[in-house]
């Protein structure tokens, strides 16, 4: 299941479908006695999954809404506060109970599939369970983790490239939750900063709570994956040894598109990774580059604290970032960053500056 946090843009897709159902009743789905107006307000953060391919791929289920109008077929009583209980629509309630909202977004999911052989799609759109992709931003499918950890030279080859040599145990750091953004979102270079870099790479999203995990079975705890960026500020990490600040500058955290569950991945140290830099090719490797799999990196973390739904395990990049490069390239106003893991998804960031 590829899992989206997405918010609904003013107006747009919802009306349109509403006038195009004229000749296609709501019938049934008109008398379960559901509020129908398309949820909630514009804006307001909700937990999604993208309908898989097929003639409306990309489009987006509300997940919560999708379980109340199937709880109200069924004659469940209360069935919008039953949905609320099951699935909250918030994105880190949904995340915290990860292990209990898991199997109901997938009843959900699976009502909407068959669903929707039975309706037609504006029925559909009109209850508010399915919104047309044009009608939605993406925003991260982790909007707040409680932490982000991240592992430094964590591939031989960039540990090279950055003057350096494997480490012999797993080097973790801290990245402040503050910085995440979502899709297609701006990078905002710091005024203070002319050396930020990109570094494209895989993120495990926990999903249940974890200490002194042990190696073999590790990955049991594990939500999903999702792309990440983790954009650092050079001339702060390591010219003046202000680790955390140059990784964690407002922006420096790019999450998505989506969460892409882990049992959609048999195995994520089989995937492709790349980073495009205004189009051109500047990272390329497999995850079975790793120093550390990322059972490993879990074992080792949770001997020394606790992994809760919803933290964040950045994976490391692998060679080609910008430093490295002769001369070096940094990211500059107007750059375009896309970083693709294979079966999961692009991430596309743009650059500006910050203005005040």
């Amino acid at each position: 299941m590829h899992l989206v946090t997405f918010e609904r843009r003013e107006g747009c897709a919802i009306r349109d479908a509403a006038e195009r159902s004229d000749e296609s009743p709501l019938g049934e789905l008109a008398a379960l006695g559901l509020d129908l107006r398309p949820s909630r307000s514009a804006g307001a953060r909700r937990m999604g999954a993208l309908l898989p391919p097929g003639p409306h791929a990309g489009d987006v289920v509300d997940l919560n809404r999708a379980l109340a109008v199937l709880h109200a077929l069924e004659d469940v009583g209360a069935p919008e506060a039953q949905a609320d209980s099951l699935l909250p629509a918030e994105p880190h309630a949904f995340l915290r109970q990860f292990a209990r909202t898991l199997p109901a977004a997938q009843q959900a999911l699976q009502f909407v599939a068959e669903a929707s052989e039975r309706y037609d799609a504006p029925d559909l759109v009109r209850t508010g369970v399915v919104l047309p992709r044009r009608s939605v931003r993406l925003a991260a499918p982790v909007p707040r983790p409680g932490k982000i950890l991240g592992v430094a030279r964590n591939y031989s080859a960039h540990a090279a490239e950055a003057g350096g040599s494997a480490p012999l145990e797993p080097v973790l750091f801290l990245k402040a939750p503050s910085a995440v953004i979502g899709p297609e979102e701006e990078i905002v270079l710091p005024k203070h900063s002319q050396a930020v870099d990109y570094e494209g790479e895989l993120a495990v999203v926990i999903g249940r709570v974890a200490r002194h995990l042990p190696e073999e079975g590790a990955l049991e705890v594990v939500a999903g994956y999702t792309v990440a960026n983790d954009v650092s500020a050079r001339d702060y990490q390591n010219v003046r040894g202000q680790h955390f600040i140059g990784k964690s500058c407002d922006t420096f955290a790019p999450l998505g598109p989506s969460l892409v569950t882990r049992d959609e991945i048999s195995d994520p140290h089989d995937l492709s990774i790349r980073t495009f830099l205004s189009g051109e090719l500047v990272q390329s490797a497999r995850t079975k580059e790793m120093v550390f799999p990322i059972a490993r990196i879990l074992a080792f973390a949770s001997k020394l604290m606790t992994l809760e739904p919803g933290d964040v395990l950045l994976t490391g990049t692998p060679a080609g970032v910008g430093m490295a490069r002769k001369p070096p390239r940094y990211l500059q106003e107007g750059d375009v960053v896309d970083v693709e893991i294979e079966r999961i998804g692009r991430l596309r960031s743009f650059v500006t500056v910050e203005r005040s």
